[in-house]
């Protein structure tokens, strides 16, 4: 990389984690190859960002003709909760239990950092720029993105006057853990919502140990979701200066305690 492509790269992974994920940062970026017997056992990235992601460089050419391996591997939800889907009539295969991504050149995966995820043992090259060649790092510290006419400053008052309400009626549902990430598109004329567009990413999990008997935790994900497309669509905003419209990513945030 140059200075001014590397750059570059920093600035539209930035962009796209304001936008599509409501994160205002990133880590340091990391880069890694793999060579023949590299591999990443299984674990999870808690503290670091809501979002991990991995930018391959590897050569398309090179995955499958130069080594083998090099998947990045994500362990399927349902084998986290193994025996509530369970059944005795179906055959159970490494296709069922993770995904793998292909290191594609050029290939950006963002994922839930918190699932197990690891890296398939590579085969074959002990060339370096041959191998499984990837950067890597976290999005983090999710904030409210803000776009179009309306300043931060004069959107931020009227956000939190229709959160405040939706924190008190989310206080009420079960308790769940992730992130919910939705865009508000404000009309600039009268300050109404025009749309809520989303969820961009949910990556709530229920907590069991709050839930009923019997209590679907799908069920639980759809009420939090119908609270927020309720409170947000309600929303009023100032009308812009100009009448134009403006845009608001705004990533919730769900913790232990936080609900």
């Amino acid at each position: 990389f140059s200075a001014a492509a590397y750059e570059q790269l920093e600035t539209e992974l930035l962009n796209f984690g304001q936008r599509q994920l409501g994160c205002s940062a990133m880590t340091p970026i990391w880069l890694s190859y793999y060579i023949d017997g590299s591999r990443q056992e299984l674990h999870a990235d808690v503290p670091h960002g809501p979002w991990a992601f991995v930018i391959s460089l590897t050569h398309d050419a090179d995955h499958g003709s130069a080594f083998t391996g090099g998947e990045t591997m994500i362990l399927e939800p349902r084998v986290l909760d193994y025996w509530r889907t369970f059944s005795s009539s179906e055959v159970v295969e490494l296709p069922s239990l993770m995904t793998l991504h292909a290191p594609k050149f050029n290939r950006l995966l963002a994922f839930d950092p918190r699932m197990p995820h690891g890296v398939r043992i590579v085969e074959g090259t002990r060339d370096p720029t041959r191998a499984r060649i990837v950067l890597h790092g976290w999005f983090a510290e999710p904030a409210p993105f803000f776009e179009g006419a309306l300043s931060e400053e004069q959107a931020t008052d009227a956000l939190q006057d229709a959160l405040d309400p939706l924190f008190e009626r989310l206080a009420e549902l079960p308790l769940a853990i992730g992130v919910l990430t939705l865009r508000l598109h404000i009309d600039g004329t009268d300050g109404s919502v025009r749309n809520v567009e989303g969820p961009l990413t949910d990556t709530l999990v229920a907590r069991p140990q709050t839930l009923a008997e019997h209590e679907d935790p799908a069920a639980v994900r759809e009420e939090i979701w119908a609270a927020v497309l309720d409170a947000m669509s309600s929303a009023r905003f100032p009308a812009s200066a100009d009448g134009g419209d403006s845009w608001i990513t705004l990533p919730l945030v769900f913790d232990d305690g936080d609900q």
